[in-house]
């Protein structure tokens, strides 16, 4: 919500609290603030997609308009994504065993890397696999960046941040979701050369093309 002003977070939360919706005369009884201030942050909360609104028609009079979050506007508010998914992640590992996991972890990497297909279609070179390739991991919270490009001597991805390093630590079949997904994505091969879970300061991928042969 860092963007938003308090008087749009106000709004936010009281919206989070009224799932039905909630008028204009409620948000201006609310905050204590005139319809046509009001009516500016809605205007902004709307251009932001955090707001919607539905035209009710009572029995009488004009029809009565209905603010309501939107998804987007649900996610403006914090998750604990991070704390549930290490949770069960521990659990998965401990109660299906190192092989399941491993083949759980690789078909997650595959679904995934599917989900981001049209980013790596049609890439001209290497190089831009490899730039679309790291952006992805970013996107996934890697903190990835790219120490060698060059293809021919084997390209090198290195990541300073383990997304379930507490995890990863005692199982460290989490981390076939890091390399096949930078093999589906990229279409190359993948060796995992450092590894964070096992004490090292970055997760090192080397990729080179696949033997064709």
């Amino acid at each position: 919500m860092s963007a938003l002003s308090e008087r749009q977070r106000v709004i936010l939360d009281f919206l989070l609290d009224h799932p039905s919706g909630a008028t204009l005369n409620d948000l201006v009884s609310h905050l204590g603030i005139t319809k046509t201030a009001i009516k500016e942050h809605i205007v902004k909360l709307e251009a932001l997609g955090y707001l919607s609104y539905t035209d009710v028609r009572g029995n009488v009079g004009r029809p009565q308009r209905r603010y309501k979050l939107t998804a987007e506007g649900q996610e403006v508010f914090p998750r604990q994504y991070s704390w549930l998914s290490t949770v069960l992640l521990e659990l998965l590992a401990e109660n299906m065993g190192a092989s399941a996991v491993s083949k759980l972890m690789k078909d997650l990497a595959a679904k995934v890397a599917t989900s981001m297909k049209f980013r790596f279609d049609g890439l001209e070179s290497s190089r831009d696999t490899l730039k679309a390739v790291t952006s992805a991991l970013n996107e996934l919270g890697y903190r990835a960046s790219l120490a060698q490009t060059d293809i021919r001597k084997g390209a090198v991805i290195e990541a300073t941040n383990c997304v379930y390093h507490s995890v990863a630590k005692s199982h460290p079949e989490l981390c076939q979701f890091d390399v096949q997904f930078i093999k589906n994505a990229s279409g190359m091969d993948v060796r995992l050369e450092k590894c964070i879970a096992k004490g090292d300061s970055v997760c090192r991928f080397c990729l080179r093309n696949r033997d064709k042969s």
